[in-house]
């Protein structure tokens, strides 16, 4: 149900027995904002990026499967790509939405992969910020020495740069938390399934983001769009949001001309 006269609600979604909270407001063409790891969908919504990007928008903004108020299923085959692309397209459902610009952002990219890979058609224009197509996590994983980043390695690095996103971590649903990021490594599929995605298609990345350079070498080959931002892979949410928000929103506009 839409929210009357662009009012902001809260509501629910459930797929397979999980129950993913989502984020509603605002009016104009549908935009799912899909956040990264540790973070819920509307504090995405309220960062800089979000609010400039929520402009003459509807967001929806789903709370990730161990994140924010949505479930924390002691089961991990309930954090894996399908899955997850699944309480996306419940989200959509739930919110009377068939189509939506999808815009993910780390972890969220990840999840946008998903979609795009299992539900296409319910894809506007694609928009993955911050995050390998390919490679995922063993990016950073080789650049900072590690065989792989999992749950465990990943919040030692934020408990050092960013504690805050830990605030809310409780022993009750620190394992499905665990179980979520750790899912992030599973990428078999999901590459194809971008490349192969009919809707338009941006990958948008901060220049001193680890992330970029491999952004930039997919989008060449596969042929979608590559937005070049200022900042590294927190800044360009915050500190450079607003500028990044304006550039993924003229993809948006535009991307009716390339569909």
């Amino acid at each position: 149900m839409r929210p009357a006269g662009g009012a902001t609600r809260k509501a629910d979604a459930v797929v397979q027995g999980d129950r993913i909270r989502f984020l509603d407001q605002g009016e104009g063409d549908p935009v799912l904002l899909v956040h990264g790891a540790y973070g819920r969908g509307d504090v995405f919504a309220r960062s800089p990026f979000g609010l400039a990007l929520s402009s003459g928008r509807r967001i929806i903004a789903p709370d990730a499967l161990g994140h924010g108020d949505s479930d924390a299923p002691a089961d991990p085959g309930a954090y894996g790509p399908d899955r997850r692309a699944d309480h996306l397209a419940a989200a959509l459902d739930a919110a009377g939405v068939e189509r939506a610009h999808v815009v993910g952002y780390s972890m969220g990219g990840w999840a946008a992969s998903a979609l795009a890979t299992r539900h296409p058609d319910r894809i506007a224009s694609l928009a993955i910020g911050g995050w390998d197509v390919v490679d995922g996590m063993y990016t950073p994983a080789k650049a900072w020495g590690f065989a792989e980043i999992t749950y465990d390695v990943l919040t030692a690095l934020v408990r050092q740069g960013r504690p805050e996103l830990l605030e809310d971590v409780t022993p009750e649903r620190e394992p499905g938390l665990a179980m979520a990021i750790n899912a992030m490594n599973t990428l078999a599929g999901l590459a194809e399934g971008v490349a192969a995605c009919p809707a338009p298609t941006a990958l948008w990345i901060g220049r001193d983001d680890l992330y970029h350079d491999a952004g930039r070498r997919f989008a060449e080959a596969t042929g979608c769009r590559f937005i070049s931002l200022t900042g590294d892979h927190e800044t360009v949410i915050h500190t450079h949001g607003a500028a990044a928000a304006a550039r993924v929103s003229h993809f948006i506009e535009t991307s009716g001309e390339q569909a």
